[in-house]
């Protein structure tokens, strides 16, 4: 074993720390008031050992959720997404027994594991690259950016432990077949199962596995299928008893399950990996598709140049690499490929490249070294010396120095935005004293969270909920609202439709497209569809089964910055809703009016 470069890693350490402590005060973000709720006991899907399901297929418990909210009444009753995930979810659960609902604690407890997951990098790197490379792999994966929110939300824990765990199996198979050293194999099984308790995320890390025995190993053939054997058993079981068991997504277009819908992943996978690959090596901030899904082309392309760059960089220096980084890379690379593939499932998220980005970091990392090597030698360089320091300083600039300044960057940034929706709901025009006796419905939404999370932020602050929260639509566009009788009003979607952006494809997949006729009936709200667009409804009717003046409902729509009581036009009369946040000012003046501690 080579000498440890013990001062370069003391350094990365420190790295860890600094950046890891400014997550600390992230606090609560979006699913976490979910799943307090649930271990309050307040969700009829989950429980403190399965916390991720969202959906479970099953229309007698989904239903319900449409039927009194706070699901869209456009939602599928068989839509289905449910996370195998019971040590992720008992963690979380023995934080709210220990601490309540105490958002720093929940993040120490996240920091550590993240602390946890950089310690079995480091194990993998020490054991795989030289000295520099693997001290700056180290640096890298440390302060990569797709580390920030699996590190600061509590919610996304669950892959921490996974891939921490699973990285100690790497480990502990590389020293078992590159050492003879026998309890390497039964330790690696053994954190390769606690991984996958712990989340999917687990089976990304055995991507490694595979790849260093099909790309990595030099025995012959026989050896190594044997040596993976019992890695791929494990994995092959996980995936069969997953399936079976009914885990996984169904009828939602931002989760493609592979095995349900081959065609559908085999359509997303591409354009997905792209993407990720602009996250990885770009920094690409691809989690604006989530907010504008019409970003997805531009994020494709900058995902393509940056794999035709660091391939053509590759290809150009691979001479020049040491034998040792060569063998490296022959299955980092494969292997990153590998770990990113299951992730080409779920939601496009810089989150989901947290396995993969152990083989970015060694890729990147090598490329620096080498870089640096052959900038002082200059015998017969692979590229002009201008064009090898531009290379050289933008991985540099991009993967330490603005990856440093992201972590405290991000978490000040969403904690803001949090922040303030938050406010948005807490400040909404309702009528608390009736409020247990009432049915809300929100007219438009501005954007997913503020409509669907109001019973879970009230849950949170201990605030009664009402009888139903009912989300007509957060389409991105202005809305018509027209009285058309004394019970019944029209709903129309102003230059788009519904169903156009991503949080609304999360509850409807088009394999399951609506249609003029549709209608939803709610406990006390029968909604049809009169028109469609090209994917979704363009207008729809309101039936209430009284007037919506009466004393039953409240009434509410986005106008002028905050959720307003909404006054129903006169018959024949209509009202048009427009769409978007106010302005920095409108909003300063929106707090000043109804500060945050006037409401609940």
């Amino acid at each position: 074993m080579r000498r440890f470069p013990f001062y370069g890693y003391c350094l990365a350490g420190a790295a860890a720390i600094f950046v890891g402590l400014t997550t600390l005060w992230f606090g609560l973000f979006i699913d976490d008031y979910l799943f307090l709720a649930t271990l309050a006991g307040q969700n009829p899907l989950g429980s403190p050992t399965n916390l991720y399901v969202f959906g479970s297929g099953d229309p007698t418990d989904v239903l319900p959720l449409i039927q009194d909210g706070p699901y869209p009444w456009f939602g599928d009753p068989e839509f289905r997404v449910h996370f195998f995930r019971p040590l992720g979810s008992l963690s979380m659960a023995l934080d709210y027994v220990l601490f309540g609902p105490s958002p720093f604690a929940f993040n120490l407890h996240s920091l550590l594991w993240h602390w946890i997951m950089c310690l079995a990098a480091m194990l993998v790197f020490r054991r795989t690259l030289p000295p520099a490379a693997g001290v700056i792999a180290l640096l890298l994966f440390i302060l990569d950016a797709s580390h920030i929110l699996p590190a600061a939300w509590w919610s996304n824990r669950h892959a921490l432990i996974a891939v921490g765990m699973g990285f100690f199996g790497v480990a502990a198979h590389l020293r078992w077949r590159q050492d003879g050293w026998r309890p390497g194999l039964p330790l690696s099984l053994a954190a390769y199962v606690t991984a996958l308790l712990a989340s999917e995320a687990g089976l990304c890390t055995l991507a490694y596995v595979a790849a260093y025995e099909m790309f990595g190993a030099r025995e012959r053939w026989r050896a190594r299928i044997a040596a993976l054997s019992p890695a791929a058993v494990l994995a092959i079981t996980y995936v069969l008893l997953y399936k079976w068991a009914g885990y996984g997504a169904q009828y939602s277009d931002i989760y493609v399950d592979p095995m349900s819908d081959p065609m559908g992943y085999a359509l997303a996978a591409p354009g997905r990996f792209l993407m990720l690959a602009g996250a990885q090596f770009f920094m690409a901030p691809v989690e604006a598709v989530l907010l504008r899904n019409t970003l997805a082309p531009l994020f494709v392309v900058v995902g393509a140049v940056a794999l035709a760059v660091i391939a053509t960089v590759l290809y150009r220096l691979w001479p020049r690499f040491q034998e040792e980084e060569r063998q490296a890379l022959r299955w980092l690379i494969p292997g990153a490929v590998l770990a990113t593939t299951p992730t080409l499932a779920a939601i496009v998220n810089a989150r989901v490249l947290l396995a993969a980005s152990l083989g970015g970091a060694a890729i990147i990392a090598v490329i620096i070294v080498c870089l640096w090597r052959e900038l002082r030698t200059l015998s017969t360089p692979p590229f002009k010396p201008l064009l090898m320091r531009v290379i050289l300083w933008l991985l540099v600039v991009l993967h330490v120095g603005v990856a440093a300044v992201a972590w405290p960057a991000q978490v000040t940034l969403m904690r803001g935005g949090m922040t303030y929706l938050n406010r948005l709901i807490r400040n909404s025009e309702l009528d608390e004293t009736r409020i247990a006796d009432t049915q809300v419905v929100v007219f438009n939404a501005p954007d997913p969270y503020t409509s669907l999370y109001p019973l879970m932020l009230r849950s949170y602050y201990g605030k009664e909920a009402p009888r139903s929260w009912w989300n007509l639509s957060f389409a991105p566009f202005p809305h018509r609202v027209t009285r058309t009788g004394p019970r019944e009003m029209e709903l129309e979607v102003l230059g788009g439709e519904l169903l156009t952006s991503t949080m609304e494809r999360l509850f409807r997949s088009a394999r399951r497209p609506l249609y003029a006729g549709y209608e939803m009936s709610l406990n006390g709200l029968c909604i049809k569809v009169l028109e469609m667009g090209t994917v979704g409804p363009v207008k729809m009717r309101l039936l209430f089964e009284k007037p919506p003046e009466h004393e039953r409902y409240q009434l509410l729509a986005f106008q002028n910055g905050a959720y307003r009581r909404f006054v129903p036009p006169e018959p024949g009369e209509s009202v048009i809703l427009p769409h978007g946040f106010p302005s920095r000012r409108q909003r300063h003046s929106s707090h000043e009016a109804t500060p945050e501690e006037d409401r609940f």
